[in-house]
């Protein structure tokens, strides 16, 4: 135990890893929480919605083939960990216009969810806003 505590209470090599979920169970949560209000996913079909201002997120279509499962969590955690700049991303604060889900969520929906964004992957492209925020998982979003 000594040893472990040495390493920071935690083995060598240790790292967080989202476990897989159900993809399937993760677009059902998507379309109850009706994220196709501000975000778009092509090839897919949810209820339209008319998108009042503000409700204007950046599009999800391939996302799952740019983002490590652990990245997508904590942007329904805590999406100011990471500030990505720019349209749909930001709001006049400067703080992400995605809500969080910390209080929404049961860990099995969002490991269920996260399995859904991380299947929206391969043929179309993500878009490349510039983000801020830290350099590692886990740490605070920078000044």
């Amino acid at each position: 135990m000594e040893e472990l505590h040495k390493h920071g209470g935690v083995p060598p090599g240790w790292r967080f890893a989202v476990p897989a979920g159900d993809p399937k169970a993760g677009r059902e949560m998507f379309g109850k929480l009706e994220c196709y209000k501000c975000h778009e996913v092509k090839g897919e079909q949810f209820p339209h919605a008319p998108r009042e201002p503000g409700d204007v997120g950046p599009a999800l279509t391939g996302m799952g083939a740019h983002h490590p499962a652990e990245y997508l969590a904590e942007s329904l955690l805590n999406p100011n960990a990471v500030i990505v700049v720019g349209e749909g991303h930001t709001g006049p604060d400067g703080l992400s216009r995605m809500p969080d889900y910390n209080d929404s969520l049961t860990v099995k929906q969002l490991i269920d969810l996260v399995a859904y964004l991380k299947s929206l992957g391969g043929e179309h492209p993500h878009g490349g806003n510039r983000p801020q925020g830290h350099g590692h998982p886990g740490s605070p979003k920078s000044p």
